[in-house]
């Protein structure tokens, strides 16, 4: 069965459906909707109480902006912090509910990529079960992929690998940054946010990632994006400091988002070996990723080997990050699966990633899925 060497990259090593590859194109952002559930129920459903309440909610409407710059938008325009429930896709059309402690300030907000409407107040965090995915595919044979949505409905658990996306949809590099982070390798941490372009980037920032991989800093600087706000803040602190570790520090993405991602990596690493070996309970089956041996299994154990690290190094002091310790279901199941006009439709519970699905219905590259 034939992985693309883009899945290998990120620890996938193996697909359940033994099925050729179906071309298909998704029109993003709007063609890709995502709609976060609340015990089960579309966020556009839920309704708040009117007298003051703990926690003030909005439901926010996101389109083609990517979580940590909406996140910095938001935190300006209401002026506290904003709380969330989950990360959402980049390059789609997605509604989810955020909160924060009253006083509210604004009551509706619009602009080009998000919509913020005030629903109501609550006294307790939300039950967030899921999402619900509505996704246009385009040029698909519907035949063919009408008889694989009916397989998958029938044996609804397909392995919970985390998504390419968990990694950087374009410049998958999040897990190599978060490795070298866990090894205490400072320098070439930051070499991979700001250097080691990739092809799919366009021609300005690859020029500027150059110009850092030879040591022109000055004149990298001047090259790469306003957009690109982590790298410029990178940039800047690593030439004012010339230290790695102290410009690290000023890193607007949370440095343990790295680090989460390279767990990530692992577990998919981890599944890929378990699949030959699982054939009931699929819904009990669990990974556990742990510093503790007595909780790290022999394929944990070697997969650790092979990256040249231990458990124990998940606790980094120096940039005040510990995560030890990572269970999560081995698979996935696959809610209310459908294909009806070019829409594919289903829900996945929280923390489970949609372009899993659709690599495995469709076997393209993740690059043009996501």
């Amino acid at each position: 069965m034939i992985v693309s060497p883009v899945d290998i990259a990120i620890g996938i090593e193996r697909y359940i459906h033994d099925w050729e590859p179906l071309e298909a194109e998704i029109p993003r952002p709007q063609g890709f909707e995502v709609i976060e559930e609340i015990d089960y129920l579309s966020c556009l459903n839920w309704k708040g109480k009117n007298n003051i309440g703990k926690y003030a909610v909005y439901l926010l409407e996101k389109n083609d902006i990517d979580h940590f710059t909406a996140l910095r938008k938001l935190n300006v325009l209401l002026r506290t912090k904003v709380n969330y429930i989950g990360i959402k896709d980049s390059a789609a059309h997605t509604y989810q509910l955020i909160y924060i402690r009253p006083p509210i300030r604004i009551q509706e907000y619009k602009e080009d990529r998000i919509n913020l409407r005030f629903l109501g107040y609550t006294d307790s965090k939300f039950n967030h079960t899921g999402n619900i995915f509505n996704i246009v595919l385009k040029r698909v044979n519907k035949d063919k992929l009408s008889k694989r949505v009916t397989d998958i409905s029938s044996d609804p658990y397909l392995p919970a690998f985390f998504g390419y996306q968990r990694f950087g949809s374009r410049r998958p590099i999040t897990h190599i940054v978060g490795k070298y982070l866990v090894k205490r390798d400072w320098y070439n941490a930051i070499m991979f946010i700001l250097g080691h372009p990739f092809d799919d980037e366009s021609e300005n920032i690859k020029k500027a990632r150059k110009m850092v991989m030879n040591g022109e800093l000055l004149e990298a600087l001047k090259e790469i994006p306003i957009s690109f706000k982590q790298e410029r803040t990178i940039l800047k602190n690593y030439i004012k400091t010339n230290n790695p570790f102290q410009a690290l520090k000023t890193s607007l993405i949370p440095l343990s988002f790295y680090v989460e991602a390279y767990q990530s990596y692992i577990f998919n690493k981890i599944l890929s070996r378990k699949l030959n070996n699982v054939i009931n309970d699929k819904d009990k089956v669990e990974i556990i990723i742990s510093s503790k041996d007595n909780l790290c299994d022999e394929d944990c154990k070697l997969v650790f080997e092979e990256e040249g690290i231990e458990g124990k190094q998940f606790n980094i002091r120096e940039i005040k990050v510990n995560r030890p310790y990572l269970k999560r279901k081995a698979f996935m199941k696959v809610r209310d699966i459908k294909f009806k006009d070019e829409t594919l439709s289903f829900a996945l519970d929280r923390g489970m990633y949609a372009t899993i699905v659709l690599e495995e219905l469709l076997r393209l590259d993740p690059r043009k899925i996501t």
